[in-house]
């Protein structure tokens, strides 16, 4: 009796204990299930994308198996906007040679959206320096580790305090400065960025500029001159506002003809370009600043980012006398007379 009773116990227990072990998804398990959620047309960074991106989630508490599973996933993964979502895990949580390679392996991916997503994610696992904005601010790195930071955050707030802000370097700072550089995660990635920033379609070989900019390798100065001959005008202008954070102003003719192009348009004749045209003089202004040491004041935010009438108007006004500024004292001339 003793022994049947024994025996019953163990049964109950071990079969407990195969669905305790079997409830926890492996990587491979995860990456099917989210290859079968939803991806609604109308809502593609909506509550649909933030369920998938969750679902994604578990795999950077297993890298190796992560990276795994979304290798061997990726060449039967038909729809391009899942491979972008995977390739975005690879950059953001599994930061692993690993995952660069395979990353560095979507370079060639017929999507365009594909390459780009595949670019800005190993500008994540590359870059050596945080810089944020039009302006490009560079920021003190943080060590904190995550849950210490987000507890100080949430303490703050319940205290009715801002978080504490991370140290910055204004762009007209950098000049004496020194550089805020950090070890990137996954080091020799400046070959394949090169690569990139040949990339057919113009907006990829933008965030292969970025990219480049953010890894301060001598290879990447290399390539940004390079991109001054761009046959686009667009990446020229980034290529030319990039370098200024090398304290290289080998883009200045091209800076200066932005300038001539912002000064003589008014963003107000196309709505839609409007955001654009304050981008650009955003960065152009900050890159004006990085490379002279000087400042005709603040650069403020763009307008296009403002909810505010008023201070839109105001906004706007700032920026044409900024490039008013700028043009005048570039024009200046030494006068010939004593």
């Amino acid at each position: 009796m003793a022994t049947h009773v024994f025996t019953i116990i163990l049964a109950v227990a071990l079969s407990g204990a195969v669905p305790a072990g079997s409830s926890e998804p492996n990587a491979a398990q995860i990456v099917a299930d989210y290859l079968k959620m939803p991806y609604p047309e109308d809502d593609r960074l909506g509550e649909a994308r933030s369920q998938r991106l969750s679902t994604l989630s578990a795999l950077q508490d297993m890298p190796v198996e992560a990276v795994e599973a979304i290798e061997k996933a990726l060449p039967q993964v038909k729809d391009p906007r899942q491979r972008v979502e995977l390739a975005e895990v690879l950059g953001r949580r599994v930061a692993t040679r690993k995952s660069a390679t395979i990353l560095c392996g979507l370079l060639k991916d017929p999507d365009d959206k594909v390459r780009w997503q595949a670019i800005h994610s190993l500008r994540l696992l590359a870059r050596r320096t945080d810089r944020t904005g039009g302006q490009r601010i560079q920021r003190e790195p943080d060590a904190t580790p995550r849950e210490e930071k987000e507890r100080a955050a949430r303490q703050a707030i319940r205290e009715g305090r801002s978080p504490g802000a991370v140290r910055t370097v204004e762009p007209k700072d950098e000049r004496t400065e020194p550089w805020v550089e950090f070890t990137p995660k996954v080091e020799g990635l400046v070959p394949c960025l090169v690569a990139a920033a040949d990339d057919e379609a113009q907006s990829n070989r933008i965030c292969a500029l970025y990219a480049l900019a953010d890894t301060r390798d001598p290879m990447a100065v290399s390539e940004l001159r390079r991109r001054l001959k761009d046959p686009s005008e667009k990446v020229r202008f980034y290529a030319a506002c990039f370098l200024t954070e090398y304290q290289d102003a080998s883009g200045l003719t091209e800076m200066l003809a932005a300038l001539k192009r912002l000064c003589r348009t008014d963003p107000a004749a196309d709505p839609e370009y409007d955001f654009e045209y304050y981008s650009q003089a955003e960065r152009l202004l900050a890159s004006f600043e990085r490379i002279t040491g000087r400042s005709f004041g603040r650069v403020p935010m763009n307008p296009s980012l403002s909810s505010s009438h008023p201070q839109i108007v105001e906004l706007q006004k700032r920026y044409n006398t900024l490039l008013d500024a700028w043009a005048q004292w570039w024009a200046w001339e030494p006068s010939d007379n004593p």
